[in-house]
Parts: structure tokens; sequence; C-alpha cells
């Protein structure tokens, strides 16, 4: 398997392509579960729910958490040990997934909080407070064998930060900013390490890992988005030169 790649299929079937303990780091964003959204009226539509719906499909939240363990119980063989791991989730299940992760043979580290400084505001009618946080749960496999500590005001499990607004805006819902997720990388990883993201989405992690200079390779299965990742990856090639067999591409 290629790296600097984001391949065009689903997770489970290309993470069984990955060699045992080849990845330095994980960093991804999986689709949330929300089928309580469902029993709001108006809600499953509305822009200040942070979530995607491919797992409507889901009959229950059990079958959902399956499949976050079968993505997870891949990701600790194909990671190398002292590897950690960096899974974004929502304030609900934040507690599920910590059980999953010590369940596969992660060690649960810390869950570490980012706080949206303009998140979309709540609507009075519905009676809720605005979304404005979510959750980032730090694995790792062993001991974490890089820690590239930062100043110790930057070292906190809570970020605040705006999402993605501007340019660095895409058509993707759940978008997460690279000024959260850098950091993390940086702690977590060297150059020229190996990113793993099953869920690449708007393709975060690898424009994060390009402009680290990190290696990646991750999946994506919907071909909206794999338009937005290419189209990422010519803006950064239009302003960063780099050799043939770094060039970042769709497959």
């Amino acid at each position: 398997m290629e790296i600097n790649c984001v391949y065009k299929t689903d997770c489970q079937s290309g993470l069984k392509k990955i060699k045992d303990e080849s990845v330095d780091l994980i960093f991804t964003d999986p689709p949330y579960y929300q089928n309580r959204a469902r029993d709001i009226k108006g809600l499953k539509n509305h822009k200040d729910v942070v979530t995607e719906f491919k797992f409507d499909g889901y009959a229950s939240e059990d079958e959902y958490l399956q499949f976050i363990e079968n993505v997870l119980s891949e990701c600790y063989r194909v990671a190398k040990n002292g590897a950690s791991g960096y899974l974004w989730c929502g304030d609900d299940f934040v507690s599920y997934i910590n059980r999953i992760v010590a369940k596969t043979g992660f060690q649960f580290r810390k869950v570490i909080h980012w706080h949206k400084t303009n998140p979309f505001p709540a609507i009075h009618t519905r009676k809720m407070f605005a979304n404005s946080m979510e959750l980032l749960v730090h694995f790792s496999k062993g001991s974490p064998k890089t820690w590239n500590h930062k100043q110790v005001n930057e070292m906190h499990n809570f970020i605040e930060a705006p999402i993605c607004m501007g340019k660095e805006r895409k058509k993707h819902q759940t978008q997460k900013p690279l000024k959260v997720c850098i950091p993390f990388i940086e702690i977590s990883s060297n150059e020229n390490d190996l990113i793993l993201d099953p869920f690449m989405g708007s393709g975060t992690t690898a424009v994060a890992a390009l402009i680290t200079n990190r290696n990646f390779v991750g999946f994506e299965i919907e071909d909206d988005y794999c338009k937005i990742i290419d189209g990422r990856f010519k803006e950064f090639l239009l302003q960063n030169k780099l050799p043939n067999n770094k060039k970042p591409k769709i497959k």
C-alpha cells in the first residue's frame, strides 16, 4: 500500500491491506451516531447539530459501537508499539469510546476538550444550549514512544479555537480546523512518521501531515469528500514543491 494516498474505499476493507505495526500515529474523526436526533422535530437537518447521518441505517447503537470496535481493532494491529491515537467523538458517546479503546488493547490516556469559540447558535424554541464543545480521545499502544513536549500552557487537555471559517472551510459538515489538529500531531509524531486516518472526510489529517512533513494513509468512501480532498491537495501543491514520491493523491 502506497503512502501519501487517500484510498477511495471503506476503511474496514482498506485497513486489512496495511502491514502489522507500521503506523506511528492514528488521528481520525469517525462519523457520529446521532439516532436521537430523529426524536426532535427538524433537528436532523439543522446546522447546529454536528453529525453525519450515514449511520442512520444502523438498527441500534450497539451495531454502531461494534463497527467502531472493529475499526479500532484493526488500528491496534497496524499501530507500532508506542504509537498514539486520537479519535473525535461527541459528548454522549465518549464513555463508550473509552471502553472500546481499552477493549481493543489500547491504553486510554485522556479526553481533550475543544471549545468552539464561534459555535452555531442554539435555537431558543428547542430549549437547548449551543453545541460549543467537542471531545478528542487520546489513547496509545503501550506507553507513548513519541512525546514532543510544547510550552506548558500548550499541554492542557483543553483547546479553544473557532470552527473552520473563510478559505479553509470546505463543504463538509464536521470539518476540523488545522489549528486544532496540528498541535496533537506534532506532539505525538515526528517528521516522516506515518499517520493513519480511516475516516478522511475533508482530508484535514492528510493536509496537516503535509504541512508538518509527515506521511499519511487513509480511506474515504464518499465521492463528494474525495473531491474535496483532491482539491485541497491541489491547493497545497500550488504553494509547495514536493518530490514525486511525496505528492499526495487519491486512489
